[in-house]
């Protein structure tokens, strides 16, 4: 059986208000009539007979309560599962509301971007077809030359072997010609003329007869030739020249053929007349043929005779077949050698290959020689003749100087090699440290922030595309060119242990002055460790790596620079060292620039989280270095306190120095909108005044996101460093060099060197957060910018035009930017212009014509300056 819980407590709180009601009340209940009213006095008892019932009414109340509170919780549940159904609804519907926005988005782009992207594949793939058919045609055409060239070289192969090679019937006439010699004991031949060679053609296509001694003729001979088949073959004189010789002593007709003096004309020998060996027979139409006869061999010499045989008259022969040796005194003939024609034998000298060295010394010579010719002919066109219009004397033209040689533009080694970007780094800082050997936390300044920034630059390939320099330890006349002496004998490594400063209070008595820290090792502050052994090198050479890369960028070796460097230097003064700093590596770098390469202008922007205070201090009275910060100030509660808006130099230096503090917390951080508009209103126009001739970056990146708050709170982008970096790239011709201070978040400091490093590279730089771009400045930070400017208005007025660009965002300002750097553009354009037609004038002036006339006469008679002039 249930119970109601309702009805259980409407009669519970019935029981327990009845002595309260009255009859009169409205709530009054009237007893039925068989019970009577129990008197005033009964009351006690009725509270006893309650008291015994209320264990029981309790209880029933309690599981009352209990299922009440349960059917309300279950109500509440199922009343949050319907919103969160709701809600999940809703969401999905978004979602898909999105989605189909993007579709379309993506849908609307292609449609304008896969046309185009389809017309560039339509027209590479052309080209390629197109290449690949030239190509192809180009390849035919060389294999059908090649094959042309070698039926070719195979058909004159063939007629040279047919034209030098005798036949046999001519071989065996030959031999027996030999045999019957040999067998004339007199060593006599018959005289008879040939029977078909009595009639020749000359030249011009006439018919000459052989009749006649004195007929001329260009294939005769003088006079009978002597033969002496047994005297020795004659030794030829240093002047007989056989195949040289184009002349014969007296003289020969214009045409003839070498050796071609008067002479009867050709005669042919009858079939069975006989001929020396020595000689060889050929007509003068016909080019020589060797008659096959092999070059090595014995001579074949009839025996010797009893008797000096009578010299006998021989047909006459042409110079192509037989020497002759001139004239009337008998002098011995001499046998022809190889003629053009006829090919050379097997295994002669001639047919060798020249040596190596000589082909590539003639390769040589020849190269040079083209390479000197072609640059002289370069140097007097680029020379050219340089013409007097004022002379007129017509003086004959002097001799031209040959021009000296230079090397041809084809060579490697000449052109003009753009700078590249330097990089410095060397693995002996990373060697400076606490004795301790602990890192972050404990030590935020360690050695693992630059291996993992040049691992970084590594892997990215950014490193092999830069130039590394190689740094050096810098000199203690150059550390002392910002701090003093005795800083530098304590710190750069001659310094001595000990609890203060010895006697003698100078440079000699300098002492070491280090704390115990919290790990167990020694340092210089509670913040800044030292190591006997590798601090001072460490210090000198990142000083010394600086200095390098910002002397070779000055003197334009390189086009700007980024230093891989520790420990940093921004915070060192003349004096101290703090804030892990020992020797101010900036500092040193602007100081030597200024006294040993002259530079009057020296921009040093320094955007660590921390007031670069010794950087401040140094140049707070030089007016050749303009020094600029962005930093943290918190009111001066934050480190090192220093860096007011009002601190802006003395002296001669007053005006150039200029701090942007932020007092604005770190709830919210600040970001890119705040450092782009500090940049955009106060760094870049006051440097673009300024006009520096370098500009020397203090580069930390310690306000970077995912740095906690003591060491920055800040949450600037590696696009935003990259930015910053891209604008300064405007000035000094792109001469920056950078300098690594501050960042101790690893992932963040080495994301920012890499982006960092693209800008100097020339790398379009990614885009900051849309975010950061759309935001306007924390008010705060509007109202430390506005302070900056009323501050420094005075002594740079052109910031002024800026300042209503503080409280807008970044794509807001972009137009007024954009308009302000065409009107500076056009500025300068109309001062150009100007000097133009001033400097036009004043020549149109010192030109003008003096006139002959008594007027002018009397001008000029009256302006003794111009008159002086005119002399």
């Amino acid at each position: 059986m249930s119970i109601n819980p309702a009805t259980v407590s409407a009669k519970a709180e019935m029981a327990h208000e009845g002595p309260a009601r009255t009859e009169g009340s409205p709530h009054h209940t009237p007893s039925p009539p068989h019970l009577p009213h129990l008197p005033v006095t009964d009351s006690g008892f009725h509270h006893q007979i309650m008291q015994n019932h209320s264990p029981r009414k309790n209880h029933i109340v309690e599981r009352a309560k209990q299922t009440l509170e349960n059917s309300f919780l279950q109500q509440l549940k199922k009343q949050q599962q319907l919103q969160q159904e709701i809600l999940l609804q809703h969401f999905q519907q978004q979602r898909q509301q999105l989605a189909r926005e993007h579709e379309n988005q993506m849908r609307e782009h292609l449609k304008s971007f896969v046309p185009q992207l389809w017309e560039q594949q339509k027209k590479a793939m052309e080209e390629a077809a197109l290449r690949e058919a030239r190509e192809a045609r180009e390849a035919r055409e060389a294999r059908e030359r090649h094959e042309r060239d070698r039926v070719e070289l195979m058909r004159k192969k063939d007629i040279h072997e047919h034209s030098a090679n005798a036949s046999t019937q001519v071989k065996q006439k030959l031999q027996e010609f030999i045999k019957k010699k040999q067998a004339n004991a007199n060593g006599t031949v018959t005289t008879a003329s040939y029977r078909n060679w009595g009639i020749v053609k000359s030249s011009s296509g006439e018919s000459i007869t052989s009749t006649g001694a004195t007929a001329t003729h260009p294939y005769r001979l003088t006079a009978p030739l002597p033969l002496n088949l047994n005297a020795p073959p004659p030794q030829p004189s240093p002047a007989d020249y056989p195949l040289r010789k184009t002349d014969c002593e007296g003289g020969s007709p214009r045409g003839s053929p070498p050796g071609g003096c008067a002479a009867a004309p050709i005669r042919e020998e009858e079939e069975n007349g006989s001929r020396a060996a020595e000689f060889l027979f050929s007509s003068p139409s016909l080019p020589n043929i060797s008659l096959g006869r092999p070059h090595v061999g014995p001579r074949l010499h009839p025996p010797p005779a009893a008797h000096t045989p009578a010299p006998v008259v021989l047909p006459p022969v042409s110079e192509a077949e037989a020497l002759v040796v001139g004239g009337a005194g008998g002098r011995p003939v001499q046998r022809l050698g190889r003629t053009h024609s006829a090919p050379l034998p097997l295994g002669d000298p001639a047919l060798q290959p020249p040596p190596v060295h000589h082909y590539l010394r003639d390769q040589i010579r020849k190269t040079v020689l083209t390479r000197a010719h072609d640059a002289a002919v370069q140097l007097r066109e680029e020379e050219g003749e340089v013409i007097d219009l004022t002379s007129k004397r017509n003086d004959p033209p002097a001799p031209v100087e040959p021009a000296p040689l230079t090397r041809a533009l084809s060579s490697p080694l000449v052109g003009a090699r753009v700078p590249a970007t330097g990089l410095a780094y060397d693995p002996l800082m990373l060697k400076h440290g606490c004795a301790c050997g602990q890192h972050a936390p404990t030590h935020p300044e360690h050695g693992g922030r630059l291996q993992s920034v040049w691992a970084r630059l590594c892997e990215t390939g950014l490193a092999a595309r830069t130039e590394r320099t190689r740094p050096r330890k810098a000199t203690l006349d150059e550390l002392q060119s910002v701090h003093t002496e005795a800083h530098v004998q304590v710190f750069a490594g001659r310094g001595r242990d000990g609890a203060g400063v010895g006697a003698g209070g100078g440079a000699g008595g300098a002492v070491r002055q280090l704390v115990r820290l919290a790990c167990g090792g020694l340092g210089v502050d509670s913040d800044t460790a030292w190591s006997d052994l590798h601090t001072a090198p460490a210090a000198r050479l990142a000083a010394g790596a600086l200095l390098d890369l910002a002397l070779r960028t000055a003197r334009g070796h390189l086009r700007n620079g980024f230093a891989v460097v520790r420990p940093p230097g921004h915070h060192a003064e003349p004096n101290q060292a703090m804030g892990f700093c020992f020797f101010n590596n900036v500092a040193i770098a602007a100081r030597v620039l200024h006294t040993r390469l002259g530079l009057q202008r020296i921009l040093i922007v320094d955007w660590d989280v921390h007031h670069g205070n010794g950087t401040q201090q140094i140049f707070y009275e030089d007016p050749h270095v303009l020094y600029m910060s962005i930093h943290r100030h918190d009111d001066g509660n934050f480190f090192p306190g220093t860096g007011a808006a009002t601190e802006c130099g003395a002296g001669p230096g007053l005006g150039y120095n200029v701090n942007v503090p932020w007092s604005c917390g770190t709830d919210p951080p600040l970001g890119d909108a705040e450092y782009l508009a500090a940049f955009r209103s106060v760094i870049m126009p006051i440097a673009k005044e300024y006009d520096p001739e370098i500009v020397l970056v203090s580069c930390g990146f310690d306000a970077a996101a995912g740095h906690p708050a003591p060491l920055g709170g800040y949450s600037v982008s590696a696009a935003c460093f990259a930015h910053m970096t891209r604008d300064l790239m405007q000035l000094a011709n792109g001469k920056v060099v950078m300098s690594l201070e501050g960042g101790y978040d690893l992932a963040a400091m080495c994301d920012c060197a890499q982006e960092v490093v693209r800008a100097l590279l020339g790398d379009r730089p990614p885009a900051p957060p849309y975010a950061e771009l759309c935001r306007a400045p924390h008010p705060r930070a509007q109202h430390a910018l506005a302070a900056t400017i009323a501050v420094q208005a005075q002594h740079w007025p052109t910031i002024k035009r800026y300042s209503s660009l503080v409280g807008m965002s970044a794509l807001e300002a972009a137009p007024s930017v954009a308009a302000a750097r065409l009107g500076a553009l056009q500025s300068e354009r109309d001062a150009a212009d100007t000097a133009a037609a001033m400097a036009t004038l004043s020549m149109h002036q010192h030109n003008r014509p003096v006139s002959t006339s008594a007027e002018s006469s009397r001008s000029v008679s009256e302006e003794p300056m111009e008159q002086d002039e005119a002399k």
